[in-house]
Protein backbone atom coordinates (compact mmCIF):
# COMPACT_ATOMS: atom_id res chain seq x y z
CA UNK A 1 0.00 0.00 0.00
CA UNK A 2 1.19 3.52 -0.34
CA UNK A 3 -0.10 6.10 2.31
CA UNK A 4 -0.78 9.47 0.75
CA UNK A 5 -1.21 11.44 3.60
CA UNK A 6 0.58 11.59 7.30
CA UNK A 7 2.64 13.48 10.13
CA UNK A 8 5.35 11.52 10.33
CA UNK A 9 8.36 14.14 10.42
CA UNK A 10 8.69 15.21 14.00
CA UNK A 11 9.06 18.66 15.13
CA UNK A 12 6.94 20.20 12.52
CA UNK A 13 3.41 19.94 13.62
CA UNK A 14 1.55 18.73 16.89
CA UNK A 15 2.27 15.18 15.02
CA UNK A 16 5.42 12.52 15.71
CA UNK A 17 7.23 14.43 18.70
CA UNK A 18 10.67 12.74 17.83
CA UNK A 19 12.40 10.56 15.02
CA UNK A 20 12.50 7.29 17.65
CA UNK A 21 8.37 7.36 17.18
CA UNK A 22 8.90 8.25 13.52
CA UNK A 23 10.79 4.64 13.61
CA UNK A 24 8.13 3.07 15.32
CA UNK A 25 5.05 4.58 13.25
CA UNK A 26 7.20 3.63 10.12
CA UNK A 27 8.07 0.28 11.08
CA UNK A 28 4.33 -0.34 12.46
CA UNK A 29 2.87 1.05 8.49
CA UNK A 30 5.92 -1.29 6.62
CA UNK A 31 3.91 -4.46 8.99
CA UNK A 32 0.54 -3.63 8.04
CA UNK A 33 1.88 -3.87 4.42
CA UNK A 34 2.53 0.11 3.30
CA UNK A 35 5.74 0.48 1.44
CA UNK A 36 5.71 4.40 0.42
CA UNK A 37 4.53 7.27 2.75
CA UNK A 38 3.84 10.52 2.29
CA UNK A 39 4.87 12.80 5.06
CA UNK A 40 2.46 15.97 4.72
CA UNK A 41 2.92 17.95 7.91
CA UNK A 42 0.23 20.41 8.57
CA UNK A 43 0.81 24.05 6.52
CA UNK A 44 -1.51 26.55 8.30
CA UNK A 45 0.59 29.85 7.17
CA UNK A 46 3.26 30.62 4.82
CA UNK A 47 6.40 29.74 6.53
CA UNK A 48 9.78 29.51 4.81
CA UNK A 49 11.55 28.37 7.80
CA UNK A 50 9.17 25.47 7.82
CA UNK A 51 9.82 24.30 3.78
CA UNK A 52 13.60 24.30 4.56
CA UNK A 53 13.28 22.70 7.66
CA UNK A 54 11.36 19.95 6.44
CA UNK A 55 13.56 19.22 3.88
CA UNK A 56 16.19 18.51 6.60
CA UNK A 57 14.02 16.34 8.68
CA UNK A 58 12.56 13.89 6.48
CA UNK A 59 16.82 13.10 5.51
CA UNK A 60 17.14 12.44 9.11
CA UNK A 61 14.41 10.09 9.25
CA UNK A 62 15.08 8.56 5.85
CA UNK A 63 18.87 8.14 7.66
CA UNK A 64 16.98 6.80 10.87
CA UNK A 65 14.71 4.00 8.74
CA UNK A 66 17.98 3.11 7.44
CA UNK A 67 19.97 2.32 10.12
CA UNK A 68 16.77 0.43 11.70
CA UNK A 69 15.98 -1.64 8.76
CA UNK A 70 12.72 -0.08 8.28
CA UNK A 71 11.80 -0.36 4.90
CA UNK A 72 9.34 1.93 3.89
CA UNK A 73 9.94 5.02 1.31
CA UNK A 74 9.12 8.27 2.31
CA UNK A 75 8.14 11.39 0.10
CA UNK A 76 7.65 15.05 1.25
CA UNK A 77 4.74 17.15 0.89
CA UNK A 78 2.69 19.19 2.89
CA UNK A 79 -1.10 19.60 3.89
CA UNK A 80 -1.93 23.42 3.29
CA UNK A 81 -4.89 24.80 4.51
CA UNK A 82 -6.90 25.83 1.66
CA UNK A 83 -7.81 29.04 3.45
CA UNK A 84 -4.13 29.84 2.75
CA UNK A 85 -3.82 28.29 -0.20
CA UNK A 86 -6.58 30.89 -1.64
CA UNK A 87 -4.33 34.02 -0.67
CA UNK A 88 -0.83 32.42 -2.48
CA UNK A 89 0.46 32.16 -5.71
CA UNK A 90 0.53 28.97 -8.40
CA UNK A 91 4.09 29.22 -8.47
CA UNK A 92 4.38 29.10 -4.66
CA UNK A 93 1.81 26.62 -3.97
CA UNK A 94 3.41 24.55 -6.26
CA UNK A 95 6.66 24.08 -4.40
CA UNK A 96 4.31 22.68 -1.39
CA UNK A 97 3.32 19.62 -4.22
CA UNK A 98 4.75 16.18 -3.28
CA UNK A 99 7.77 15.35 -4.23
CA UNK A 100 7.89 13.78 -7.78
CA UNK A 101 4.45 13.65 -8.00
CA UNK A 102 4.30 16.09 -11.07
CA UNK A 103 2.10 18.64 -8.55
CA UNK A 104 0.12 16.65 -6.54
CA UNK A 105 -0.96 19.01 -3.34
CA UNK A 106 -2.56 17.72 -0.10
CA UNK A 107 -5.19 20.50 0.91
CA UNK A 108 -7.05 20.76 4.01
CA UNK A 109 -10.48 21.74 4.13
CA UNK A 110 -11.71 23.59 7.31
CA UNK A 111 -13.60 21.39 9.94
CA UNK A 112 -16.77 24.37 9.33
CA UNK A 113 -17.39 26.85 6.63
CA UNK A 114 -17.00 27.28 2.69
CA UNK A 115 -15.55 30.23 0.86
CA UNK A 116 -16.35 30.97 -2.70
CA UNK A 117 -12.38 31.50 -2.33
CA UNK A 118 -11.45 28.29 -1.28
CA UNK A 119 -13.18 26.70 -4.72
CA UNK A 120 -11.69 29.08 -6.80
CA UNK A 121 -8.34 28.30 -5.90
CA UNK A 122 -8.83 24.80 -6.41
CA UNK A 123 -10.02 25.24 -10.19
CA UNK A 124 -6.42 28.19 -10.19
CA UNK A 125 -4.59 24.83 -9.49
CA UNK A 126 -6.32 22.19 -11.75
CA UNK A 127 -6.10 24.75 -14.58
CA UNK A 128 -2.47 25.04 -14.02
CA UNK A 129 -1.82 21.28 -14.29
CA UNK A 130 -1.57 20.41 -10.63
CA UNK A 131 -3.71 18.16 -8.94
CA UNK A 132 -5.16 18.99 -5.70
CA UNK A 133 -6.03 16.51 -3.22
CA UNK A 134 -8.96 17.63 -1.00
CA UNK A 135 -7.97 15.64 2.46
CA UNK A 136 -10.59 14.33 4.72
CA UNK A 137 -13.32 16.14 2.79
CA UNK A 138 -15.83 14.41 5.12
CA UNK A 139 -15.07 16.47 7.83
CA UNK A 140 -16.25 19.61 6.63
CA UNK A 141 -19.58 20.78 8.20
CA UNK A 142 -20.62 21.92 4.65
CA UNK A 143 -20.17 19.45 2.46
CA UNK A 144 -21.93 16.95 5.16
CA UNK A 145 -24.60 18.70 4.43
CA UNK A 146 -24.48 19.04 0.89
CA UNK A 147 -22.11 16.65 -1.19
CA UNK A 148 -22.42 19.18 -4.32
CA UNK A 149 -19.56 21.61 -2.77
CA UNK A 150 -17.03 18.54 -3.63
CA UNK A 151 -18.38 17.15 -6.16
CA UNK A 152 -18.34 20.68 -8.25
CA UNK A 153 -14.53 20.43 -7.17
CA UNK A 154 -14.18 16.87 -8.27
CA UNK A 155 -15.32 18.20 -11.74
CA UNK A 156 -12.40 20.99 -11.66
CA UNK A 157 -9.90 18.14 -11.59
CA UNK A 158 -9.41 17.59 -7.95
CA UNK A 159 -9.10 14.29 -6.30
CA UNK A 160 -10.88 13.49 -3.03
CA UNK A 161 -9.02 11.62 0.23
CA UNK A 162 -10.89 10.10 3.04
CA UNK A 163 -8.71 9.55 5.78
CA UNK A 164 -9.30 6.59 8.64
CA UNK A 165 -9.90 8.62 12.25
CA UNK A 166 -13.66 9.24 10.07
CA UNK A 167 -14.08 5.70 10.43
CA UNK A 168 -12.83 5.64 13.75
CA UNK A 169 -14.90 7.60 15.73
CA UNK A 170 -12.46 10.19 16.41
CA UNK A 171 -14.28 13.09 14.43
CA UNK A 172 -18.05 11.91 15.29
CA UNK A 173 -20.82 10.14 13.78
CA UNK A 174 -21.70 12.73 11.29
CA UNK A 175 -18.33 12.76 9.49
CA UNK A 176 -18.52 8.54 9.53
CA UNK A 177 -22.04 8.67 8.06
CA UNK A 178 -20.25 11.42 5.18
CA UNK A 179 -17.32 9.27 4.69
CA UNK A 180 -19.61 5.99 3.80
CA UNK A 181 -21.72 8.58 1.14
CA UNK A 182 -19.00 9.79 -0.71
CA UNK A 183 -17.55 6.37 -0.98
CA UNK A 184 -20.72 4.76 -1.70
CA UNK A 185 -21.55 8.01 -4.26
CA UNK A 186 -18.57 7.43 -5.65
CA UNK A 187 -16.84 10.43 -5.07
CA UNK A 188 -13.48 8.67 -3.14
CA UNK A 189 -9.91 8.02 -4.88
CA UNK A 190 -7.80 7.83 -2.28
CA UNK A 191 -7.00 6.56 1.39
CA UNK A 192 -5.06 7.25 3.77
CA UNK A 193 -4.46 7.51 7.47
CA UNK A 194 -3.76 10.89 8.57
CA UNK A 195 -1.46 9.16 10.85
CA UNK A 196 -0.28 11.65 13.63
CA UNK A 197 1.30 9.61 16.50
CA UNK A 198 1.41 6.09 17.61
CA UNK A 199 -1.53 6.33 19.47
CA UNK A 200 -3.66 7.96 16.76
CA UNK A 201 -2.27 5.46 13.84
CA UNK A 202 -2.34 1.95 14.86
CA UNK A 203 -1.43 2.07 11.70
CA UNK A 204 -4.78 3.03 10.97
CA UNK A 205 -5.06 2.00 7.21
CA UNK A 206 -5.68 -1.49 8.60
CA UNK A 207 -8.84 -0.72 10.53
CA UNK A 208 -10.12 0.93 7.73
CA UNK A 209 -10.35 -1.23 5.49
CA UNK A 210 -11.60 -3.47 7.45
CA UNK A 211 -14.70 -1.28 7.94
CA UNK A 212 -14.69 -0.94 4.32
CA UNK A 213 -15.15 -4.49 3.79
CA UNK A 214 -18.49 -5.80 2.59
CA UNK A 215 -19.07 -2.35 1.16
CA UNK A 216 -16.62 -2.05 -1.18
CA UNK A 217 -15.11 -4.43 -3.34
CA UNK A 218 -11.31 -6.08 -2.26
CA UNK A 219 -10.28 -4.67 -5.82
CA UNK A 220 -11.56 -1.50 -5.45
CA UNK A 221 -9.86 -1.61 -1.60
CA UNK A 222 -6.66 -2.22 -3.42
CA UNK A 223 -6.99 0.33 -6.16
CA UNK A 224 -7.81 2.91 -3.47
CA UNK A 225 -4.89 2.37 -1.33
CA UNK A 226 -2.39 1.14 -3.99
CA UNK A 227 -3.31 1.08 -7.67
CA UNK A 228 -4.40 5.00 -7.24
CA UNK A 229 -1.85 6.65 -5.06
CA UNK A 230 0.85 4.92 -7.20
CA UNK A 231 -0.82 7.23 -10.12
CA UNK A 232 -1.15 9.97 -7.86
CA UNK A 233 2.67 9.84 -7.69
CA UNK A 234 3.81 9.21 -11.05
CA UNK A 235 1.81 12.60 -11.93
CA UNK A 236 -1.39 11.29 -13.09
CA UNK A 237 -4.99 12.49 -11.87
CA UNK A 238 -6.69 9.05 -10.23
CA UNK A 239 -10.43 8.03 -10.65
CA UNK A 240 -12.53 7.27 -7.99
CA UNK A 241 -13.84 4.02 -7.66
CA UNK A 242 -17.73 3.25 -7.19
CA UNK A 243 -20.91 4.11 -7.27
CA UNK A 244 -22.02 1.29 -4.93
CA UNK A 245 -25.18 2.76 -3.93
CA UNK A 246 -27.26 1.86 -7.33
CA UNK A 247 -27.77 5.42 -8.17
CA UNK A 248 -26.50 7.71 -10.84
CA UNK A 249 -23.25 9.10 -9.53
CA UNK A 250 -21.89 12.60 -10.34
CA UNK A 251 -19.67 11.28 -12.70
CA UNK A 252 -22.32 9.46 -14.75
CA UNK A 253 -24.31 12.90 -14.18
CA UNK A 254 -21.16 14.85 -15.56
CA UNK A 255 -21.16 12.49 -18.36
CA UNK A 256 -17.94 10.60 -17.40
CA UNK A 257 -17.01 7.34 -17.72
CA UNK A 258 -17.37 4.71 -14.87
CA UNK A 259 -13.89 3.27 -13.94
CA UNK A 260 -13.73 -0.59 -15.68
Amino acid sequence: MIDTHSHLLPGLDHGCPDIETSVRMARAAAEAGVRTVVCTPHFPAWDEEVIGRAGVVIEEVRAALTAAGVEVALRLGFEVDLTVAATVDIESLGRLAIERSGGAIVLEVPYSGWMPAMEETIFRLSAAGLVPVIAHPERNDRIQKSLDLLVRCLRAGAVAQGTAGSLSGMFGRTAERTFFRLIEEGCISLLASDAHSMMTEGWTMGSMLAALEGRVPPEDLATLTDTNPAQLLAGERPRPVGPYDGSASWRVKARLPRRR
